[in-house]
C-alpha cells in the first residue's frame, strides 16, 4: 500500500495534475491545527490517525473521480472521518458502555463541525464511514459507501503491514 506523503504542497510520488487538484480540495483543513494533531495518535500499527485519513482521503478522492462523483466531497469527508482527537488505545470502552469503533464516527463529525463548514455529504461521509457496524443507517450518497470500503481497505493494509513487518518477514529472513 502507497502510504501518502504530502511534500511542498503536491502529493508524493503520484499524478502531478491530480496531486494539485487533492491538495486544492483539503489545503485549507489540512493547513489547520486541529487536524495535524491527528499525527499525535497512533490508529493502525505504526500508522498515524492523519496519515491514516490521508490515504483514505486520497484514495477515495481518485476512485470517486475515476467513477463520476464528488470526488472533492469523498476527499474532504474522508481526511475527516476519524478526526475523534484522543488515543483510542487508552479508551477501549466509552460512553454508555459502548467500544470506540461504534461510537468514534459521531465524536469525528461533532469535531470537524465545530472547525469546519461541512456540507451535508461530507457529514454523511464521517458520520456512516462505520458502516455496517454502527446504527446509523445505510449511507444515502455513493461517495459515502465508497468512504465505508476504502476505510475498510487501509484498515486491513495498515494493520497487515504491520504484522507483515513484525511476523512474517523474520521468519522469512532466519530461512
Amino acid at each position: 500500500m502507497f502510504r501518502i506523503k504530502i511534500c511542498n504542497n503536491s502529493v508524493v510520488g503520484k499524478n502531478k495534475i491530480l496531486s494539485k487538484e487533492y491538495i486544492s480540495c483539503i489545503e485549507d483543513l489540512l493547513s489547520s491545527e486541529v487536524v495535524r494533531k491527528m499525527d499525535t495518535f497512533v490508529q493502525h500499527g505504526d500508522t498515524t490517525t492523519l496519515q491514516h485519513c490521508l490515504n483514505v482521503s486520497y484514495y477515495n478522492f481518485v476512485l470517486c473521480k475515476f467513477f463520476g462523483l464528488d470526488a472533492r466531497a469523498a476527499a474532504r469527508g474522508g481526511l475527516l472521518h476519524d478526526l475523534f482527537l484522543y488515543d483510542w488505545h487508552d479508551r477501549p470502552v466509552g460512553k454508555g458502555g459502548l467500544h470506540h469503533s461504534i461510537f468514534h464516527a459521531r465524536v469525528a463529525l461533532k469535531n470537524a463541525s465545530e472547525h469546519f463548514e461541512l456540507t451535508d455529504k461530507e457529514k454523511e461521509i464521517i458520520l456512516k464511514h462505520m458502516f455496517p457496524y454502527t446504527l446509523d443507517g445505510f449511507p444515502r450518497h455513493k461517495e459515502a459507501f465508497m468512504v465505508c470500503l476504502i476505510d475498510k481497505y487501509c484498515c486491513l493494509m495498515e494493520t497487515a503491514t504491520e504484522r507483515i513487518d513484525t511476523y512474517v518477514r523474520p521468519v522469512l529472513a532466519r530461512n
